[in-house]
Order: structure tokens, then sequence, then C-alpha cells
């Protein structure tokens, strides 16, 4: 992963002030709540906020007291004032940053708890000469992650965006360049996939910030892709402090729409109530999150006509963890018998032919270690087990 965390204090610091801005919570603990920000300039001296001081104490507040599960930010500016937030939000979050040299980069957060990253799926995405020209040379960030807990797991690409600004035809230009580019690539490389694309894309969808052209995501819109922060374009909602457009967004595959939870995008606008000075000394952006249904993600979908077996039910399994043998004892015939991979995969599939019916052994001695799934049924009934295989 790539990350270094420094402690460093070099724009003078006051983590005391960190509790200073009594931001609500915005997450939901049962559900998956994601979040985009355009962090303007977060870090630069040059540039946005003149005192990196607030900006970073506010920024930090927020991130921390909304506890929304998975934020995606935009604009990190400096390497160092990002290793000192990560390392500041490390006990909750785990992060990766955009590893092209642009200065504005982009970065993800997302909780520990909830989530493993796969490295071999979290990179800058690769663009041709023009395409990078569109993306104003800040190509998405991709970082993949597999959710951790229930009773199975589930992968979801993040894409993480900051589209060319300025309401000029160069710029609307490079937005419509940069909107096919993106249907391209996660037509070809995630089809069937789960993925959610967060960030500041610097237009609306219902018509163009530049000249009330046609909405430059109108090739995504046509392919009925969902956008949850249509919804808040509809209703007339901003995004960014100085304007009436909303221009960040986030839009969710097609395999996410039954997962979206409807009518719950929301623009945390009224954040300056919470932070004298909001627009000036944090950002002049607000934060964009939605909900998903976490448990449609990570619970294992029992078939229909089945019914979970009570859990004071007399199933006995043992040892767990396991290296060999396992014991399976019921007080009821088993009329069938499952291990699966914490992906849901099947591995082993026993009908009631070919077992004791309540007294059950399994030899597991071949199994990689890792933590798998023994399901077995009765009759309408079915119990899940996790066990771990040493």
């Amino acid at each position: 992963m790539f990350r270094k965390f420094l402690f460093l204090v070099g724009f003078g610091l006051n983590l005391a002030c960190v509790e200073a801005q009594n931001f609500p919570k915005l997450g939901n603990d049962t559900l998956l709540d994601v979040a985009c920000w355009n962090i303007e300039w977060f870090g630069d001296v040059s540039n946005g906020p003149t005192d990196e001081g607030t900006q970073y104490t506010n920024v930090l507040a927020l991130l921390n007291k909304t506890d929304i599960d998975v934020f995606a930010l935009e604009e990190m500016s400096n390497y160092n004032t990002y290793n000192t937030l990560s390392t500041a939000l490390a006990s909750k979050y785990d992060t990766y940053i955009s590893t092209f040299s642009q200065t504005q980069k982009m970065c993800l957060y997302w909780k520990k708890s909830m989530f493993n990253v796969i490295g071999t799926e979290t990179k800058d995405i690769p663009l041709n000469s023009s395409e990078n020209y569109n993306f104003a040379s800040r190509p998405p960030l991709q970082v993949c992650l597999q959710t951790i807990g229930g009773t199975k797991t589930d992968t979801i690409y993040f894409l993480v965006m900051h589209m060319k600004a300025y309401a000029d035809l160069d710029s609307y230009n490079r937005r419509v360049g940069a909107s096919a580019a993106l249907k391209t690539y996660i037509e070809a490389n995630l089809k069937g996939k789960k993925f959610i694309v967060l960030g500041d894309w610097n237009d609306d969808l219902d018509q163009s910030t530049y000249n009330a052209a046609v909405t430059p995501f109108k090739n995504l819109l046509d392919a009925n892709y969902t956008f949850p922060s249509k919804e808040l374009t509809d209703i007339g909602k901003s995004s960014y402090a100085f304007s009436v457009n909303m221009i960040d967004h986030i839009l969710n595959s097609k395999t996410l729409d039954s997962i979206y939870l409807k009518g719950t995008a929301h623009v945390f606008d009224n954040a300056p109530s919470y932070c004298t000075g909001f627009s000036n000394n944090t950002s002049d952006h607000y934060p964009v999150y939605a909900f998903y249904d976490w448990k449609k993600l990570t619970t294992r979908v029992i078939p229909a006509g089945l019914e979970m077996v009570a859990s004071n039910s007399a199933i006995n399994i043992f040892p767990n963890p396991v290296s060999s043998i396992v014991s399976i004892n019921c007080d009821r015939d088993v009329n069938s018998l499952r291990i699966l991979t914490i992906q849901g995969k099947i591995i082993s599939n026993l009908s009631k032919e070919n077992l004791d019916m309540k007294d059950v052994q399994l030899n597991l001695t071949e199994l990689e270690p890792g933590i798998y799934f023994i399901e077995l049924t009765f009759g309408n009934s079915v119990y899940l087990k996790k066990i771990v295989k040493n």
C-alpha cells in the first residue's frame, strides 16, 4: 500500500483543537455510508484557505465526528499533511492515495473494521495521453475493498475522481471526454462487478455549468447508471459554496442498484452552522454522502422455503479453530452439508445418503488455512456456522 506516516507539525497544527467543531454524526451504524468531499488544496500553503492549521483541525474533526464508513477526498495537496491526517485517523481508518505527480491528489479512507484492501486491484487507472489530458492529469483512483464479517464477503471497487474545473468550452469538452473514458473503463474492466464512483465531477447532471449546455454526463445517464446525487440535483441542492450547482457526485454500478437505499443522498450543506467560516477556512465544497444496505452485502441469502435454525438448537461443531478433523453433533437428522469459502464458493457438498444423519466427522486437513462456513440443512431449516481452519 502506498502510504507513509510521518509525525509532522510543520505548519503549526494545534491538535488539541480537533474537538473544537461540533460536527454531527452522519453515518449509520447498521448501513454502509459513503461520501466524497473536495477539501480545497489541503496542505498547500500557496492555495486554498490561508490558515493551514485551522483547515487541518476542521477537516480532521469533520472526518472523525461524521463517522462515515468510506470517505473519498479530492485535492489532497501535500504528502506531509496527508501523512499527519492519516496518523491521526489510524485507529479507525485505513487509507490509500494517488501516486501521480499532479499536486491535487485523490485519496480514500475506509473503516478497518469493515473492509480489507485488495492491493493488486488498487491503483491509478491507466489512461492514454488524450484521456489523461481530459482528466486534467488526475487519473481516477481505484481502491478495491473486500467486506469483513457477516456470513459472506463481497467486493466493491471505489473510484475517486476529480474532473476538469471551470465553466468554459474547453473544460466542458474535457469533462465530456473524461466521462466517455470513464464509461469505457468501467464497462471493459468492471462489468458485472460492484463499484461506486465518487468525487468532484465539476459539473451538474441536469445541465452543464457551461452555458446551460447538455450535461457532460449524458452518456452515463442514458446508459441508466444510477447517480444517488441526482436526487440532490433534482431538488435544487448545491455542493459548492459559491454557486447553485451540484458538482460533486456519487454513481454506482447497476449491480448495486438494489442495495442503494433510494432517497438517502445528502449534501452536508449545513456544515457552516457547525463551523464558523467553513467555506473560507475549511473548503469551498460540502461533503456529499449516501447509504447502502450493508446487510445485503454481508449476509448470505437463504434459499426460498428455508428458515434459519434457532441459535439455541443443539448443534455442536468442534473444535473451532480446527486443524484437521471437525466433528458435528446435531439434535436432528441432517439432510445436507456444505462447506463454503468466505466468498460463498462451495468446496464440499454432501447429501443425506453420505451422512451419518446426526453425527458427522469431516477431514479438513487439505483445506488452506482461513475462514470457512459449514452449512447444515434440516428439512426446511438451515444452520450456518463460521469456522477457522488453522
